[in-house]
This record gives structure tokens, sequence and C-alpha cells, in this order.
């Protein structure tokens, strides 16, 4: 919107949300009239720049296996826990793979040796992490 150009974005709900429409004018009248919306913004828009960049670093210099252990690490952090210790996001293995870049084989695998070695404990769609600072080493 800000830079007037076509976006390739889109996005999934995983669960029921509520969407809310802000009319383009009402935005830019708010970049206009206050400094400390657009500062807001602007800060916003830098930190989103930085995870992007470090994502496509990871992604470029990592491994799957420290890619994965990186991302369950960030399902926890940013999603949460339940009761149970699981994962609160549940995502499907192709899901999984296609957020580490890799293929969905590969994922599973590695997913088996993690519960192997203790580092996890699946319980079928579930995740439950029971060794972050081993997982932390890996990533």
């Amino acid at each position: 919107m800000i830079s007037e150009e076509a976006v390739n974005l889109s996005a999934v709900a995983l669960e029921d949300m509520e969407v809310c429409f802000i009319p383009k004018t009402e935005v830019m009248g708010f970049f206009n009239k206050n400094n400390q919306f657009s500062m807001n913004v602007m800060r916003t828009i830098c930190g989103d720049l930085k995870e992007s960049d470090d994502h496509i670093v990871s992604m470029a210099q990592k491994s799957v296996k420290e890619r994965l252990a990186e991302t369950l690490l960030y399902l926890e952090e940013t999603f949460g826990k339940n009761e149970d210790g699981s994962l609160v996001i549940q995502l499907s293995r192709e899901e999984l793979s296609g957020l580490i870049g890799t293929a969905t084989e590969s994922c599973i695998r590695l997913l088996s040796e993690f519960n192997k070695l203790g580092l996890i404990e699946l319980i079928g769609k579930k995740i439950i992490l029971k060794d972050s600072n081993k997982l932390k080493k890996i990533s």
C-alpha cells in the first residue's frame, strides 16, 4: 500500500478469526497527520525486514536438521505450549517441511531422529519439546 506496488503475499487462517477492512485513505491519512504512527509502522517494517533477512540466511547456510530444531523452538516461543506440554500450533508434516524448506519425507525422518534422541516426543500430530537446550545447540 505504501509503495503502491502489487504484493505477492497470501495468508491462511489456522483458526477461526475476524477480519477488519480499513480503507487506504484512512491509513494514508494517519501517515500524513501522525508522526508517531508513521514511526511505529517503520519500526515494525524494519523488524519484519530483519526477520526476513535472518530467515533467508538460515535457509541458505543451515542444514535441514538445524532449521528443524530452530523452527520447533520458534513455534514454541511464538505460539506457546498446551497444558500437556505439546506445541499449541499443530502443523501437518507437509506444512512443517514447507516451513523448513525440505521434502516431507526428510522432515518425517528428522522428527523420528529427534524423537529417538529424546529431544522431542511425538504423539500423533502433537509435538512436545523435551530438551530445548539440546535443540538450541543443534540450531
